[in-house]
């Protein structure tokens, strides 16, 4: 008999929020994928719990409207995911629920509950527990009233007191198959898929390097064996999804599990298109043509700085000359390109942000995504941050896609702001560019979401 009835909870934002367990933003375009984190738990707890999944930003639930069906619903847990961008909001509907249904254990779900849950666990009554990692089994310990020592990939009370988390044991986890069905995938769209339904799959967790800037390689790394994968692909095409991406910081770490991922699902019968996040200095023809023969279509990479001497000062194992050599295996195979930038970092300076979008027009890709530099929790940039005085040691709210934090070099975050909307134009507004793009139109949707993401980003 199924135990507590608990509630996956995507809360309600002012914006299309996206919660991407390791940082969160608004939507800079028209996209959405739903957050990877309840999408696992959905497996995780269903045949101990009566699951239920309310994603209140897809379904554009308001927040009294959502707080109403929560009370509605009678639920004894509920595991709400957040970030940066929304924390207080999100914290402050929790506090509502809280006072109303003082009985409802709230968990709070996000990357950086890692670094920082113990302290809002501390700060906010309203939260019962903080999970630091959502691939953790002993969640359902928890449920279970089992808390009386450390669990793994959470911390929560006892009393006065606050317990964990336990250390997790290796680098692989295994998940059950995820119930996505209880999601509405059918609303979830990025620009960059070729087919609908879509949805996310996470084979690993964290990333292996430690950029000074990305908060993924903070959280460390673990990943899925491709058997534990599999069949989930295979629940997915039988829903009637026809599109994955794999949600993972970087999907291409190891030759041999990519290549057995690709021949399994080659075998398997999987007729599914898909993209993936890479990295340049994993990536090599053998992975590239096997991704390719699977149904990879497109490979998003950070290239982060056009300029060498900032790609070292924070820890990016790659160099331009890397990232020209990568880009160019990536188009012999004919695999489209979405390339991150970021502009600002501390020490870059106007030359420099002018060479990243020199780089970004010369290099043959498709999609240029221009970030501002944001202090993410967790890394080392915003222990930098801190440490200088450029923002307060308490600071964790903050919406990545909104005027900078913090100056570089001899930029203002003015001038910073102004040079993010000059990328934005220069790369996207060239003829050449969008000819490209026009030839690339095959139907009517194409035409919709080119000229939806268009008006979007230029008008940043």
């Amino acid at each position: 008999m199924p135990g507590k009835n608990v509630l996956l909870l995507n809360p309600p934002g002012d914006k299309l929020y996206i919660r991407d367990y390791y940082c969160s933003f608004s939507s800079k375009a028209d996209y959405y994928w739903p957050p990877q984190d309840l999408i696992v738990l959905s497996g995780l707890l269903d045949g101990s719990c009566r699951v239920s999944v309310l994603d209140a930003i897809i379904d554009k639930v308001s927040p009294e409207d959502c707080l109403r069906r929560i009370l509605e619903g009678d639920f004894q847990a509920i595991l709400f995911t957040t970030g940066t961008a929304t924390l207080k909001a999100d914290l402050d509907l929790v506090d509502r629920i809280k006072a109303l249904r003082p009985e409802t254990v709230v968990i709070a779900s996000a990357g950086i509950l890692k670094f920082v849950g113990e302290k809002l666990l501390r700060d906010y009554s309203c939260l019962d527990a903080c999970l630091t990692d959502f691939t953790e089994p002993d969640l359902l310990d928890y449920l279970a009233g089992r808390t009386g020592t450390p669990l793994r990939g959470l911390i929560h009370r006892r009393g006065p007191e606050l317990v964990g988390p336990a250390p997790s044991p290796g680098r692989t986890f295994e998940i059950p198959v995820p119930r996505h069905d209880l999601f509405p995938f059918r609303k979830y769209r990025i620009p960059i898929a070729r087919r609908l339904p879509f949805t996310v799959v996470v084979t690993s967790l964290g990333c292996p390097y430690r950029c000074g800037f990305c908060t993924a390689g903070a959280y460390g790394f673990k990943s899925r064996p491709v058997s534990n994968v599999i069949p989930e692909l295979q629940a997915l095409a039988r829903l009637g999804v026809r599109e994955i991406l794999f949600q993972d910081p970087t999907l291409s770490i190891n030759t041999n599990r990519v290549v057995e991922l690709c021949r399994k699902m080659l075998e398997a019968g999987l007729r599914l298109t898909w993209s993936c996040n890479a990295d340049i200095h994993s990536l090599n023809e053998e992975k590239i043509s096997w991704m390719k023969k699977a149904g990879c279509h497109t490979v998003s990479i950070g290239i982060e700085s056009g300029d060498d001497a900032l790609l070292k000062k924070y820890s990016k194992p790659i160099t331009t000359a890397e990232i020209k050599e990568t880009i160019r295996l990536l188009n012999k195979h004919g695999l489209r390109i979405l390339g991150y930038f970021i502009l600002g970092l501390p020490g870059e300076t106007r030359e420099m942000a002018l060479r990243t979008i020199d780089l970004a027009k010369k290099l043959n890709i498709d999609i240029a995504s221009f970030a501002i530099a944001t202090p993410d929790i967790g890394t080392r940039l915003r222990e930098e941050a801190v440490a200088k005085g450029w923002i307060p040691a308490d600071l964790d709210s903050w919406d990545s896609t909104d005027y900078p934090l913090i100056a570089s070099g001899d930029m203002t975050p003015e001038e910073i702001w102004r040079m993010r909307r000059k990328a934005v134009r220069a790369f996207y507004l060239r003829p050449s560019y969008i000819l490209r793009k026009l030839g690339q139109v095959r139907s009517w949707t194409d035409l919709r979401m080119l000229a939806s993401n268009a008006l979007s980003l230029l008008s940043k």
